[in-house]
């Protein structure tokens, strides 16, 4: 979906693709500025506040102005904005089963949480899962 979202406002404001990088923080920005033309002082404060950074927000209100983008139509922009709540609904879902999962791997398993840590947690089981720490763990201690 993101990509999506990505793709269609980046017609209207293809500026912003360069400026942000996070799709979730874009999907955020897509659903708030909606028409760029509309985009104002007034509203640099909340840009502020969505990307985290004043440098950012300042260069998105000033891509606004001189944008080569094309119009966007208001039913262009209700699917966008559709789209973006999806995302940023899914983003903030992961964010959650993120923390739950790390306090209950915490919980069930905290010398293997503290041992092989986050990243390989979340990568190793679509890799081949915990089937090959099973396999080479033996393997190693014996030569160790």
């Amino acid at each position: 979906f993101s990509m999506r979202v990505r793709e269609w406002y980046g017609y209207h404001f293809p500026e912003l693709v360069k400026i942000i990088n996070d799709n979730a923080t874009y999907c955020r920005l897509a659903q708030f500025i909606g028409n760029r033309k509309e985009l104002n002082e007034e509203k640099l404060e909340k840009l502020e506040e969505l990307t985290m950074d004043a440098a950012k927000a300042k260069a998105i209100l000033d891509a606004s102005r001189s944008s080569m983008g094309m119009d966007i139509s208001a039913i262009d922009l209700i699917n966008i904005e559709s789209f973006s709540s999806r995302v940023v609904s899914l983003s903030e879902y992961r964010q959650s089963l993120h923390t739950y999962l790390r306090s209950k791997m915490s919980q069930v398993a905290p010398s293997l949480s503290a041992l092989i840590g986050e990243a390989v947690r979340h990568g190793k089981p679509k890799d081949g899962g915990l089937w090959d720490y099973h396999v080479y763990s033996s393997y190693c201690c014996c030569i160790s």
